[in-house]
């Protein structure tokens, strides 16, 4: 299990607690601390001093997450490798219930839990679905394409992936992104023709706090935008239609986010003689807007039909969470983030 750590020191010990607390024991996880300034190393350290199946690296420099993460799979000797986030925690049975749907997959990825972070800087006790959220139901498990995953935009999974199909098709990180790596590092397994199974419970959970780069999507889309187009020229690429139709509508979703943002902006402000040279300089940006808002209505829509509660409420096995009426964790819901003993190192997950 692969853990990219930058000035994480606040979650750090909670994240590797949850990975060492799995049912299915028999794991190593790799810490990179991508050259913290704050104690983040030093919380590594501590815990690999306590288990063995904890190995910390440090990075001379911050080098983004793609570098630690490519760094960390190079190491990695198991057959599978799993990514975790710092900010971000395993429910106990995940590893357990992705490898027993492991059989004849490349791939093999759940549903991811969003928790949200109150001011007071509790998290809530609600865990809402990213599949749900973006219309993709199920409820059993399914082989996930490439045009799916694609239209449903489901760069933010965390799956497990074999290294040895990362290794025979060369596939690593790229380093020149520092955000949406983990979606194009998938586009481009899936364009490979790997195997995706996908399940429909969860048991990633993913913190929302005030520091989250999902809080500020400028960037991200800005980023698919760009590769979303660089994509679209390839011609192995253009073979499937499915796969181009899916990939314009993401192209088109991104330029449609940034001109909403930038003429909601100039409204907000009043900058009437902005906004109309830009509408000038790009007539195209107020169908992209309408369109934008459109297919929010209509998401919205699809939502309310579908789950009368909002936000979309998660499918997980009850005795994964088990949370009382009272709000309340049960023990299994803290042993995410309890101690347990050192064991034998994992010669498959890495």
């Amino acid at each position: 299990m692969i853990i990219p750590a930058y000035n994480a020191e606040e979650f750090l010990e909670r994240a590797v607690r949850s990975a060492l607390a799995q049912t299915h024991r028999d794991l190593e996880v790799i810490v990179v601390d991508d050259g913290s300034a704050d104690a983040t190393s030093g919380v590594a350290l501590r815990i690999a001093e306590e288990d063995r199946r904890v190995r910390a690296l440090r990075n001379g420099e911050n080098s983004g997450v793609s570098a630690s993460r490519n760094r960390a799979i190079a190491l990695a000797s198991g057959e599978w490798i799993a990514l975790l986030d710092a900010d971000d925690t395993w429910l106990p049975q995940r590893l357990e219930a992705l490898l027993a749907a492991a059989n004849g997959a490349d791939v093999v990825c759940d549903d991811l839990l969003f928790i949200n972070e109150s001011r007071t800087g509790t998290t809530a006790v609600d865990y809402w679905s990213l599949c749900g959220w973006v219309g993709l139901r199920r409820r059993r498990p399914y082989w996930l394409t490439l045009a799916e995953f694609i239209r449903y935009d489901l760069g933010l999974l965390k799956p497990i992936m074999r290294r040895d199909f990362l290794t025979a098709h060369e596939m690593w990180y790229d380093t020149n992104l520092r955000v949406t790596e983990d979606y194009y590092l998938y586009f481009r397994i899936l364009a490979a023709g790997a195997r995706w199974r996908q399940l429909p419970d969860g048991y990633y959970l993913y913190l929302r706090h005030a520091n989250s780069l999902t809080l500020s999507p400028d960037a991200v889309v800005r980023q698919h935008l760009v590769s979303s187009m660089a994509i679209l020229s390839d011609p192995a690429v253009n073979a499937d239609r499915n796969v181009t139709s899916a990939l314009r509508r993401h192209h088109r979703q991104s330029r449609a986010s940034i001109a909403k943002q930038q003429i909601f902006e100039l409204v907000r402000r009043r900058d009437f003689l902005a906004l109309g040279q830009v509408l000038r300089e790009n007539p195209d940006y107020a169908f992209l807007v309408l369109w934008k808002i459109a297919w929010h209505m209509y998401m919205r829509m699809v939502r309310r039909v579908q789950n009368p509660r909002r936000p979309v409420p998660a499918r997980m096995p009850e005795r994964s969470l088990g949370v009382t009426t009272a709000g309340s964790p049960t023990p299994a819901q803290r042993s995410v983030t309890g101690e347990e003993p050192a064991a034998k190192r994992d010669p498959r997950v890495r």
